[in-house]
């Protein structure tokens, strides 16, 4: 289903097609679903409850130079193909004139772990003296965006080489740190 939305906006898509996508009968959906906005609001909840527990799986090597900020890397290259799906549906959602408060609570709670992943190991950087002192909320912040802008500018310049793109962004992060 998270391939249908992201060719089109959900709100274009018919239960039909939805139903189609998820190989079942159009009545089942209904069965489940009270609206398409509920099948929608489940899929997104499965996304991103897929990659989080692919993130919290993945083994943490605490000496990796990024500790959990390496391996919330690692997860996002393992998962680019479904994580663009991802996030274009949520980019449809945050879009609306009227957000929807479900999903936005979905979404921030999504990039809220992202963004405090990667503050933490920052922050844990810094303490061990790895890196330099920086604003880590700041810094976290805006590699989150900058992940994003992997799925989005990537392809807008017609580069979907997802994974080379995230260990650029790494390895940029890591000059940026790096003790002066």
């Amino acid at each position: 289903m998270l391939g249908l939305c992201a060719n089109q906006h959900f709100s274009s898509i018919s239960m039909r097609q939805l139903a189609a996508a998820c190989d079942v009968n159009m009545a089942l959906v209904y069965h489940y679903f009270d609206s398409k906005k509920g099948l929608v609001h489940a899929a997104l909840r499965y996304a991103i409850d897929d990659f989080l527990v692919e993130f919290d799986d993945l083994p943490k090597d605490v000496d990796a130079p990024l500790g959990a900020g390496d391996v919330w890397i690692k997860a996002t290259m393992d998962a680019a193909p479904r994580l663009m799906r991802m996030v274009k549906l949520m980019a449809d959602f945050s879009a609306q004139d009227s957000r929807d408060p479900d999903a936005m609570a979905m979404i921030d709670e999504f990039y809220g772990r992202e963004r405090d992943t990667l503050k933490q190991a920052i922050e844990d950087g810094m303490a061990a003296g790895k890196f330099r002192k920086v604003n880590a909320e700041r810094t976290a912040r805006l590699t989150s965006i900058a992940i994003d802008g992997v799925f989005f500018g990537g392809p807008a310049r017609n580069d979907y080489d997802y994974v080379t793109n995230l260990q650029d962004l790494r390895d940029q992060l890591l000059d940026y740190l790096q003790p002066g």
